[in-house]
C-alpha cells in the first residue's frame, strides 16, 4: 500500500520491484491543498491498484469511495480507515495492524489530522467555518486518533516546513502516547482548543485552490503531457518578454546574485519545492536556467509538476554561459553582510521590506521594516516605490533572494540582499522589535 503518493510516482514501483512485492492499495488521507496528489500517476504504472479515498468529497476519479470504519486486508496488514474530520470535511487515518499478532492497530497513517508536535490547520475549507473546523478536529482527535493507543507510531502526512501547521517537529514520527505528553495541542481543552486555532494565522498560498481544484477531478498524467525542450538563446529571449512567462534560475541564491539573466526568478533547486507555489502562479508558462542538464531538468520539473504547474516549456541548458556566449549582459544584485546591513540600517540608509508572512511578520521584525509576503509579492510590488535602497529579508536568506528577484523584474532596480536572515540577525543581538 502507498499512502498520498507524490505525482512523481515512479520511485514507488521501483522500491515495490526491490523488496518484490506487489502495490494493490493507494490511500489518500483528504483531498490535498499543498500538494497534487500522484495516485493516478501510480495507477497508470500499476492498472489493478486500487485508488481509495474519502466518501465526504465527490473525486472525479478514485476506485473505492471509504465510509468511516471500512476495513482492508493487505498482506499481513489490517488496514481501517478512520473519517476524522477537521483539517478538511474528507480527512481520514488508517490504522495499521499485523496480522500475524492480532487485531490492534501498530502504525497510523495521520494525514494532515496530527503531525508531530502539532495538528492540521482548520482554515482552509471556508474561514467563516474555521470555528466549526476546529471543534470537528478537537473531536476527531481525542474521540478517534488519541484512542488507537498510546504505543501506535504515527507517520504524518508532512513534516517540518509545511505550510500545513505552523511549528511541525524535525522527527518524521512519533507515537500517539508521546504526543499525548509533549504536544500542547492535545493538553487544550475544547474550548481553549478552538480559540487557540482562530488565533492561528497560517500561510495562505495562491496554490492552494489549484491544487484542491486538480485533486478533486483528478490531473493529468505526466505522460500526457508536452516534454520540456531544448531552447536556444533566441526562442528563450522571446520567452522573457512575455508577461506571462517566468524563467526560472535553479542555480544556488549567491550565484545568482553575482550574474544572472535579467528578468529571471530565482529559485534555487534546494528550496524550490517551497518556494514554487509562494513566487509563481499557476496560470503562468516556465522555462528553466539550468547548470547541470539533465539531471537537474528532472528536479526542477518535479519540483513543479508536484504542484501542478505544469505549463514547462523548456530549458536553458548550458544556463548563463549560454546567455553570455550569445553577446548579452548579465543582472547583477549586490550581496551585503549581516554587518553592513545593521550599519545602514541604523543610518536609515535601507528600507528593509520583510517578506515573511503575516504571522511570522506579527511576532517580531526588524522596526520601521515594510511587510510585503513573498506569497503576494508578485501583485504588492506592481505599486512598490523606494526613495532608498531596499532589502527583503527572511529567516535565511533564500526567500530574500527569490523576492529581490521579482522586486527587479517589477523594476526596483536599487536592492541590496543579505543571505544570512533575520535568524542570524537576531543571533548578533541585532534589535527586534517584539509583538
Amino acid at each position: 500500500m502507498v499512502v498520498d503518493p507524490r505525482r512523481d510516482a515512479a520511485i514507488y514501483h521501483q522500491i515495490a520491484d526491490g523488496e518484490g512485492v506487489e502495490i494493490t492499495h493507494i490511500f489518500e488521507t483528504h483531498r490535498n491543498e499543498d500538494l497534487v496528489i500522484g495516485s493516478l500517476e501510480l495507477k497508470n504504472l500499476l492498472p489493478e491498484a486500487r485508488i481509495c479515498h474519502s466518501n465526504q468529497t465527490n473525486f472525479k476519479y478514485g476506485d473505492d469511495h471509504l465510509a468511516d470504519g471500512e476495513t482492508f486486508v493487505i498482506g499481513n496488514m489490517h488496514v481501517t480507515c478512520l473519517q476524522t474530520p477537521g483539517h478538511t470535511l474528507d480527512s481520514v487515518c488508517y490504522a495499521v495492524g499485523d496480522r500475524s499478532v492480532g487485531s490492534d492497530p501498530i502504525v497510523a497513517f495521520t494525514g494532515d489530522t496530527l503531525f508531530v508536535n502539532e495538528v492540521g490547520r482548520t482554515d482552509l475549507v471556508d474561514i467563516k467555518k474555521h470555528e466549526e473546523m476546529s471543534r470537528k478536529l478537537y473531536n476527531s482527535l481525542h474521540e478517534t486518533v488519541l484512542s488507537l493507543g498510546d504505543g501506535v507510531v504515527i507517520h504524518p502526512g508532512h513534516g517540518a516546513g509545511s505550510v500545513c501547521g505552523g511549528n511541525i517537529g524535525e522527527r518524521e514520527f512519533s507515537t500517539i502516547g508521546f504526543e499525548k505528553k509533549h504536544n500542547v495541542w492535545l493538553n487544550m481543552h475544547e474550548d481553549e482548543f478552538v480559540a487557540s486555532k482562530l488565533n492561528q494565522h497560517l500561510t495562505r498560498a495562491p496554490y492552494f485552490k489549484h491544487c484542491e481544484y486538480l485533486n478533486t477531478i483528478g490531473p493529468p498524467v505526466l505522460a500526457e503531457l508536452p516534454e520540456p525542450i531544448d531552447l536556444d538563446i533566441d526562442e528563450f529571449n522571446r520567452l522573457l518578454q512575455d508577461e506571462g512567462h517566468r524563467a526560472i534560475d535553479t542555480r544556488p541564491p549567491s550565484e545568482y546574485l553575482r550574474r544572472h539573466i535579467p528578468d529571471s526568478i530565482s529559485l534555487s533547486l534546494a528550496n524550490m519545492g517551497l518556494l514554487a507555489g509562494w513566487a509563481l502562479r499557476p496560470d503562468q508558462t516556465f522555462s528553466f536556467i539550468l547548470s547541470d542538464g539533465q539531471s537537474d531538468l528532472i528536479l526542477a520539473s518535479s519540483m513543479l509538476y508536484r504542484i501542478g504547474y505544469d505549463n514547462i516549456i523548456g530549458y536553458l541548458k548550458n544556463g548563463l554561459d549560454q546567455w553570455v556566449g550569445s553577446g548579452r549582459k548579465p543582472g547583477f544584485i549586490e550581496e551585503i553582510s549581516l554587518d553592513d546591513l545593521e550599519a545602514k540600517y541604523a543610518r536609515h540608509e535601507l528600507q528593509v521590506i520583510d517578506v515573511r508572512e503575516p504571522h511570522e511578520f506579527s511576532v517580531e521584525h526588524i522596526g520601521q521594516s515594510v511587510s510585503l509576503p513573498l506569497t503576494g509579492l508578485e501583485e504588492s510590488s506592481k505599486g512598490f516605490h523606494a526613495t532608498i535602497p531596499v532589502t527583503p529579508v527572511c529567516p535565511s536568506g533564500f526567500r530574500s533572494a527569490t523576492a529581490a528577484s521579482i522586486l527587479k523584474r517589477r523594476g526596483v532596480n536599487d536592492i541590496v540582499v543579505n543571505l544570512d536572515g533575520l535568524k542570524a540577525w537576531k543571533d548578533h543581538g541585532y534589535p527586534l522589535e517584539v509583538t
